[in-house]
């Protein structure tokens, strides 16, 4: 069978939609079904397979790491953010079981940067209001994400300020812990 069509990691036939283009290869929806979310498609296409294999070795460490989380502080939204202030450690899952999720825990030792910011859609002026932290980790960049529920809230209709206070609350307790203090971005 051609190599173009089957699952450089598993061997499988690769489906129409679903994969991920690697380096060296390609990866089909199940395989990388185990890898973190916060996997964008630039960091697959820097990824050989053997990185990948690496990270999925992360991803069997990071369930382990799991049993020992407890979260003492807690946010929900469409991503809930879960604090363990005692272990200086976050998640940020789309399930209210992070666990289940195989959340990714963060050392918040690893954040360099976070910011809050609209992005507007093209030809009109709704906006999405989203969270980014950026990171010094060996596995993951940064976790991006959309705050609001559903895309394109109307500038400062109640939804928007409810949205916002959200992501706000976020960065407050982010800025609560020892050590960390970042700046809201103004309008990018």
């Amino acid at each position: 069978m051609d190599n173009e069509k089957i699952c450089s990691l598993c061997g499988q036939p690769l489906s129409r939609y679903g994969n991920k283009k690697i380096k060296d290869g390609v990866l089909c929806r199940n395989c990388i079904k185990a890898a973190s979310p916060w996997l964008s498609d630039e960091d697959y296409l820097n990824l050989t397979l053997e990185d990948y294999k690496k990270h999925l070795e992360y991803r069997e460490k990071n369930q382990e790491k799991l049993e020992g989380f407890k979260a003492d502080k807690s946010i929900a939204g469409k991503y809930s953010l879960y604090l363990d202030e005692t272990g200086k450690q976050f998640v940020i899952s789309k399930r209210k079981d992070y666990k289940k999720d195989n959340a990714d825990v963060i050392p918040l030792d690893d954040i360099k940067e976070i910011s809050i910011f609209e992005e507007r859609y093209l030809d009109s002026d709704d906006v999405d209001i989203c969270f980014d932290v950026k990171l010094d980790n060996a596995q993951i960049d940064n976790v991006y994400f959309r705050v609001n529920e559903f895309p394109g809230l109307v500038r400062d209709s109640e939804e928007h300020k409810t949205t916002l206070d959200l992501a706000l609350s976020y960065l407050d307790a982010f800025e609560n812990e020892d050590g960390l203090d970042f700046e809201q971005a103004e309008g990018e």
